[in-house]
């Protein structure tokens, strides 16, 4: 996979930085896609899980919250609402700041669900990461934390 450049071939010291972060999510990807992931188990599609994770924010999420995060339409993540209260892994309560509008929140067999998934993800890139020497680990903090930093400054805004 290539990554588009405005500069011509080779001028660009960034490209091959890019194209290893692209290649570590793709990987990542195929990594949790296999039939021990607790995702591949749960029998639940992407927009479910979308929705799922989104409403485990504490306190839960309002239904409009969730189709603005997930980038659904809100007919659509009315519909993922009710297969996943179909399922037990959410429900529906009136919003305590509002009592016209309502909140979603997960039960308990949900947050177990959320818990499992991100824990397997979590301990596949612990098992990732003590492979690599103490050089490469500070290497990499550093790098991450320039890019957080960066990414930071585009959601918040420079800090004054």
């Amino acid at each position: 996979m290539t990554v588009p450049s405005d500069t011509p071939s080779g001028t660009n010291d960034r490209s091959p930085v890019e194209q290893a972060i692209l290649r570590l999510f793709l990987r990542k990807g195929e990594l949790e896609w296999d039939d021990q992931h607790p995702l591949f188990d749960s029998g639940l599609t992407i927009p479910q899980m979308k929705v799922l994770f989104t409403a485990a924010r504490p306190g839960g999420a309002r239904p409009g919250f969730i189709a603005e995060r997930t980038r659904m339409a809100p007919p659509n993540v009315t519909t993922v609402l009710d297969r996943l209260a179909d399922r037990g892994l959410l429900y529906r309560a009136p919003d305590p700041d509002d009592g016209r509008a309502t909140i979603v929140l997960l039960t308990e067999d949900g947050k177990r669900l959320v818990r499992a998934v991100a824990a397997a993800s979590n301990e596949r890139l612990r098992s990732d990461l003590e492979r690599l020497s103490d050089t490469e680990l500070t290497d990499l903090k550093t790098g991450l934390q320039a890019l957080i930093r960066e990414m930071d400054l585009r959601v918040r805004g420079p800090r004054t």
